[in-house]
């Protein structure tokens, strides 16, 4: 069976940089009773408006073409990635995990019929059996679901108390929705103990 090649692309961000205060960048005029002439003013308003203009198109190609990105997820963008891999239909497959955290560990998992049937951290079988469906493509994905949610609560200041804010990124795959890259940052802790990620360095259907 010959090993699948994730391919990826960005998805649009689901927050934009405002630039309601760009007036404020701008270095006062000395207070004269002489107005600037009228074409020098249009010339210096038309520059400004064109160097925002071509910031933001250059920013939007940047987004486009650069490819494996990491994105901040939001719902719409976890949806697609979740039709995507419910339409590719793959039930049989093995997939390896790079997990760092407190330290650095590789979990092999493999699939049969959409279920883990086993599942190896660090070369070693794994037997707690609430661990296995978290490293399917699906718990994969489930988990990122319950970041998100909890960061809906969280700006809607409805977190449980004693919870940090999290920032979550993704690179997901163009055409199968595979969550390839995630990191997971608790604002307000160590990053030693805030910061997790993933990657899968590899993913071969078997069947």
């Amino acid at each position: 069976m010959n090993e699948f090649h994730p391919r990826t692309a960005d998805l649009p961000y689901n927050k934009i940089m405002k630039t309601n205060n760009i007036k404020s960048c701008e270095p006062e005029l000395a207070d004269t009773n002489t107005a600037p002439p009228p074409t020098k003013l249009w010339r210096t308003k038309g520059f400004r408006w064109s160097f925002i203009t071509f910031s933001l198109i250059t920013g939007i190609l940047l987004l486009i073409n650069h490819s494996g990105r990491m994105i901040d997820v939001n719902r719409e963008i976890l949806s697609l990635a979740k039709e995507n891999w419910e339409v590719a239909q793959i039930e049989d497959y093995l997939v390896e995990i790079s997990v760092n955290a407190s330290g650095k560990d590789v979990y092999e998992v493999t699939v049969v019929d959409n279920k883990p049937v086993l599942v190896k951290l660090n070369g070693k079988d794994l037997h707690r059996r609430h661990a296995f469906d978290t490293w399917t493509i699906t718990g994969m994905l489930d988990t990122i679901a319950i970041d998100i949610e909890h960061c809906e609560r969280w700006e809607a200041g409805r977190a449980a108390p004693g919870t940090c804010d999290l920032i979550i990124k993704a690179t997901f795959d163009q055409e199968k929705g595979i969550p390839l890259k995630y990191i997971r940052m608790e604002l307000g802790r160590p990053s030693n103990v805030g910061v997790m990620d993933w990657e899968i360095t590899r993913f071969e259907p078997t069947r």
